[in-house]
C-alpha cells in the first residue's frame, strides 16, 4: 500500500487505532497461542540486528555504573542501529526501521560521510529509542528469554546466538563507528558485505527462529504450534499468508484439544469482531442521520449471521458483556439493540481514556459523530465471514515462519 505520508500517530485524537477497546480482546485471546512476538515483530533479519546490537552495547558499557547504565548501553544501541542501517541499506535490506531516513541521506550526493549520534540530525527515526529496534523488538527478546532488564542485558542463550555473528566479524571496526560521529560511504560498502553475511549466517539464524517461534520453551502451546506449521511449509500447504486459511490448515494436522479449542476462539471472537466493526464504522459516517435509517440500510444488505457462534467462550475477557449483548442483538437481527449496545461500548472505552465517544444517539434518535471515517462502505456477507479485522499476533507469526520456511526449507 502506498502513502502519500506518514502520519504521527501520536497526533491522532484519544484512542483512534482502537474505539471500541477490542486491543484488550484480541491480545487476550492472541496470547494463549503466541506468547512472545507482537503485531510489529515479524523480522527475522531484525531480530538477529537488535540481538548483536544489544550484545555489543553491553560489552561496550560494560564497566558503567548501574544507575548509567540504562542511558549508556541505550545510547549506544541507537547509534549502532543507525550505523546498521546504512550497512542493511547497501545490502539490499527490505527490513530497516527508518529506512525512508537511510536511503535519503545515501542518496545526498553532496555528502560523502552520514553523521551517527543522538540529534535529530543523525536519528533514523522521529523516536528512534520508541519506534526503533530498542523499543519495539526488546518485549519479544525479553520474552524469549535472549535477554534481560531494562539494559537488554544479554542471557546465556542470547549470548550464544549473538556470538555466533560477533565471530564472523571485525568487531573494533563496528565499534569505531559506533563512537564517532559520522561514518564514510566508502566504509558503509567496505562493511556491508561482512555485516550482512553475519546477521544472515544460516547457522545462527536457524537457532534464532527455533527459540523464537517456539517461545523458547515457555509456552507450551507455541512450541505444539511451531512443529505444526513446520509441517505445513513441508507439505507445501501454505500457499499465501491469509491467517484463516492457515488456521484452518493447522486444524486439520490433528492440534492437541488445548490448541484447538484455542483456535476455535480466536476464530469465534474474531467473527463477532468483524461484524461490531461494520457496524460501528458505518455509524462513523452518518453524522446527524436518524438511526432509523442506518437500520434499513444495514437490513437491505439481507446479513445472515448464522455464522456468528451463539455464545461467547466461556471465558472472563475484556469487553465481555457487551459483546454479548450485541451478539445476541445480531443473531436477532435486533439492530436497533445491536447499535445501542455497540455505541455504549465505545462510551464506556472512551470514559477509561477521559475522552468522548466518538459516535453517539443525540436526542431524535440521531446520530452523532465527534470523530468520522473516511469512506468507509459495509461490508459484503462473504467479507464478514473470512475478513480478519485483528492479527492475534499470529499475523506476525505467519510471517516470520514464511520468511524462514518459505525460503530456506519450502
Amino acid at each position: 500500500m502506498a502513502f502519500i505520508s506518514l502520519l504521527d500517530d501520536r497526533a491522532k485524537p484519544k484512542g483512534s487505532r482502537d474505539p471500541l477497546g477490542f486491543e484488550l480482546v484480541w491480545s487476550y485471546f492472541g496470547r494463549k497461542v503466541v506468547g512472545n512476538l507482537t503485531t510489529i515483530t515479524s523480522s527475522i533479519e531484525n531480530f538477529s540486528v537488535a540481538l548483536l546490537g544489544f550484545y555489543w552495547a553491553n560489552e561496550l558499557n560494560a564497566n558503567v555504573d548501574k544507575d548509567n547504565k540504562q542511558k549508556a548501553v541505550r545510547e549506544t544501541f541507537l547509534r549502532y542501529e543507525q550505523m546498521a542501517g546504512y550497512l542493511r541499506s547497501y545490502g539490499k535490506s527490505k527490513t530497516i526501521m527508518g529506512v525512508t531516513r537511510v536511503t535519503e541521506r545515501l542518496r545526498n550526493e553532496d555528502r560523502s560521510t552520514v553523521s551517527i549520534g543522538l540529534g535529530s540530525e543523525s536519528q533514523i527515526l522521529s523516536d528512534q529509542a520508541s519506534y526503533g529496534l530498542w523499543g519495539l523488538y526488546s518485549s519479544a527478546m525479553r520474552d524469549t528469554g535472549l535477554i534481560k532488564g531494562s539494559e537488554r542485558e544479554m542471557t546465556e542463550k542470547g549470548i550464544s546466538i549473538a556470538q555466533q555473528m560477533n565471530k564472523m566479524l571485525d568487531k573494533g571496526a563496528y565499534f569505531q563507528v559506533i563512537k564517532s560521529n559520522t561514518i564514510a560511504k566508502s566504509e558503509i560498502e567496505d562493511l556491508s558485505k561482512s555485516y550482512m553475511a553475519a546477521i544472515q549466517y544460516s547457522e545462527m539464524r536457524t537457532e534464532l527462529v527455533s527459540s523464537l517461534m517456539s517461545g523458547a520453551g515457555s509456552y507450551p502451546l507455541q512450541n505444539e504450534l511451531w512443529g505444526k506449521t513446520n509441517q505445513l511449509f513441508q507439505d507445501k500447504q501454505i500457499q499465501n499468508n491469509h491467517l484463516g486459511e492457515y488456521l484452518s490448515k493447522l486444524q486439520g494436522l490433528g492440534v492437541s484439544t488445548t490448541l484447538q479449542q484455542c483456535l476455535h476462539h480466536i476464530e469465534d471472537i474474531e467473527r463477532v469482531l468483524v461484524a461490531i466493526n461494520n457496524i460501528f464504522y458505518y455509524c462513523q459516517i452518518k453524522d446527524g442521520i436518524l438511526v432509523d435509517e442506518i437500520i434499513n440500510k444495514l437490513k437491505e444488505q439481507n446479513y445472515d449471521y448464522s455464522y456468528l457462534p451463539d455464545k461467547l467462550p466461556a471465558l472472563d475477557f475484556p469487553r465481555k458483556s457487551y459483546i454479548e449483548l450485541a451478539l445476541s442483538a445480531l443473531k436477532s437481527h435486533d439492530y436497533q439493540q445491536a447499535i445501542k449496545h455497540i455505541l455504549d461500548l465505545n462510551a464506556f472505552v472512551m470514559k477509561q481514556r477521559n475522552g468522548a465517544a466518538w459516535v453517539e444517539l443525540e436526542t431524535g434518535n440521531k446520530i452523532r459523530v465527534r470523530v468520522k471515517h473516511e469512506g468507509f462502505k459495509l461490508a459484503s456477507q462473504e467479507k464478514l465471514m473470512t475478513k480478519w479485522d485483528y492479527d492475534y499476533f499470529i499475523g506476525s507469526y505467519l510471517s516470520m515462519a514464511s520468511s524462514y520456511l518459505g525460503s530456506d526449507h519450502g
